[in-house]
């Protein structure tokens, strides 16, 4: 975990100004101060950043003989076999899926909606999945698109917090202090180009994944701003509510 001995964690999530509505939340997991936070609507848990859902569409229907072999965070299922129509048969599978203990531990389930040829995996935090198809005459492919499923809430305000495990982080299931609206100082991705005014976004994946940038292509759009230019790895945002 970071210490407070680090500059960036020290600042991080300090608050730009007396002016500011600050909110309660229940951290999901640990939560560094200054992060960008996420949650599911009628959820009171917020969580970082992450792509915590995986859309994988077929690119054809699937056909009698059909095999479907999935692999979710690792967890390897059991090989689905094609059942009356390619609805019923990834029907099937998301069966399985939230059938396993271990995904289901993790908080990971599936789901189908007919017609689309597609199965959507989402969890908690970052989700991977994949499937291959063997047998029949024809094998569709299947195509993995993952994003954030949840909505910004604001960003963690900074706190003096020590654990045994560490320093500098809300602890998993502890209560958060959560900026709604107000200017708050956060962490900037190494090539973003910060200036006043300019809309923030957070990366969601890579190096940089959690930190806020002005580039919008492949990021999430907070509904933030910029206040300030970067220093030091740092910059001082408004956040404008849920986004």
């Amino acid at each position: 975990m970071n210490l407070y001995g680090n500059p960036v964690c020290a600042i991080a999530g300090q608050k730009g100004g007396l002016q500011g509505v600050t909110e309660s939340h229940i951290a999901g997991e640990n939560i560094e101060m200054g992060a960008a936070l996420f949650g599911k609507v009628g959820d009171d848990r917020v969580f970082g950043t992450h792509q915590n859902v995986v859309a994988l569409l077929a690119s054809a229907d699937l056909v009698a003989s059909n095999k479907l072999s999935a692999t979710v965070n690792g967890v390897e299922l059991d090989a689905v076999d094609f059942v009356t129509d390619t609805d019923t048969t990834l029907s099937t599978l998301a069966e399985a899926i939230n059938a396993n203990d271990e995904l289901s531990e993790a908080g990971i389930g599936a789901s189908v909606v007919a017609g689309t040829k597609m199965i959507t995996i989402a969890g908690d935090s970052d989700v991977s999945a994949e499937i291959a198809v063997t047998g029949g005459a024809s094998q569709a492919t299947f195509v993995a698109t993952a994003t954030n499923g949840m909505k910004f809430v604001g960003v963690a305000v900074h706190e003096e917090r020590a654990y045994r495990e560490g320093t500098g982080y809300y602890a998993k299931n502890t209560a958060v202090n959560v900026m709604t609206h107000g200017k708050i100082y956060v962490e900037v991705a190494d090539s973003a180009d910060v200036a006043d005014k300019k809309a923030a976004y957070v990366v969601l994946s890579g190096e940089d994944k959690g930190k806020f940038t002005d580039e919008a292509s492949g990021n999430y759009d907070t509904g933030c701003v910029f206040r300030s230019d970067e220093q030091n790895g740092l910059a001082l945002i408004e956040v404008n509510g849920l986004k």
